[in-house]
């Protein structure tokens, strides 16, 4: 039997809490419907990867294999999601090959349980929730020992999906990735995020800017009021991240971009987990294609090698199918 499982990137939009003593990164984030990742699988005796993609993810593949405990598999990468630009591509490889060696060897593994397995849901719940549901994603964050984010215990150790729920079909998101420029991997991450400092002032400012700001406007559907509340916990969450990267954000390149974002009228924008990528929200199709036109020549301008594009939310969770054969 060969199956094939497809899922797409997200973006981490911040957190609303960063430490609230017992609680750390309750985080924020949505599914969007490129780049994606697609994968097909079928048993073998062995491990064979073929990646038909140019993205480096042959290791990756036959670690999670050799954890999954199968005899092998046979794996084709039809598609792939840039790596450690912020898109969250790590969690959704790892998960689309696990899936599809569950589906194949029958294994009976829930999403929560292979994503445990997996390493996932250190620091954030957002990137397993979006491969099983889509959409809008709040997580429940995670516990705190002793000052201290340890690794998972269980499945029910993953941050929790507090609220999910979809984004209209009119929103829209740009994207773009500086070429030059890479975030921090799972590893490098650790360092910054294991000790959250508690800070009364920024807790407030960021339970007002989810609370009263970012949710009434998702309810009521108001894009250029979900917009600048997404502006301003970029920049509260920035703020804090500042002592581990350059400022606010990653890179100057990020922070340009996300100035031309604004600038040329979108709604909002930030920088999606440790960057490079940035995003601005706007609405409608032509409102999105006149920002992409737009942000593509000022950051062209700005002398910023990038690759922007225009991406939806993805209101559903991972594809799958059987291919006969």
């Amino acid at each position: 039997m060969r199956v094939e499982v497809s899922s797409s990137a997200r973006l981490h939009l911040g957190f609303y809490t960063i430490s609230s003593g017992e609680i750390a990164y309750g985080s924020i984030g949505v599914a969007i419907d490129k780049p994606r990742v697609t994968i097909q699988a079928e048993e073998a005796e062995g491990i064979d990867v073929r990646n038909l993609t140019d993205v480096d993810v042959n290791e990756e593949i036959k670690n999670v294999i050799k954890r999954m405990n199968v005899q092998g598999a046979s794996i084709r990468v039809l598609e792939a999601i840039p790596r450690h630009v912020g898109l969250g591509s790590t969690t959704q490889l790892r998960l689309a090959v696990a899936y599809a060696l569950s589906k194949i060897y029958n294994l009976g593994y829930d999403i929560r349980r292979l994503a445990f397995l997996l390493g996932r849901g250190i620091f954030s719940g957002i990137g397993t929730a979006a491969f099983e549901h889509g959409g809008f994603i709040i997580d429940s964050g995670r516990l705190v020992k002793d000052r201290m984010i340890y690794e998972p215990r269980s499945p029910d150790d993953i941050p929790a999906v507090i609220l999910r729920t979809t984004l209209p079909k009119s929103w829209h998101f740009i994207v773009a990735i500086p070429r030059e420029k890479r975030g921090l991997d799972e590893k490098e991450e650790r360092k910054p995020l294991e000790a959250p400092e508690f800070n009364e002032e920024l807790e407030r400012e960021l339970h007002d800017a989810v609370l009263i700001d970012m949710l009434p406007a998702l309810a009521r559907r108001d894009a250029r009021r979900f917009g600048r509340a997404l502006t301003k916990i970029q920049r509260l969450v920035g703020r804090y991240f500042s002592k581990f990267q350059s400022g606010e954000f990653c890179c100057w390149e990020t922070e340009k971009i996300v100035e031309c974002m604004l600038e040329n009228g979108a709604y909002g924008a930030g920088q999606s987990s440790w960057g490079p990528a940035a995003y601005g929200l706007t609405e409608g199709k032509e409102r999105a294609e006149r920002l992409l036109n737009r942000v593509s020549e000022s950051v062209e301008k700005a002398g910023i090698d990038a690759e922007i594009f225009e991406a939806q939310p993805r209101n559903r969770g991972v594809s799958y199918r059987i291919i006969e054969l």
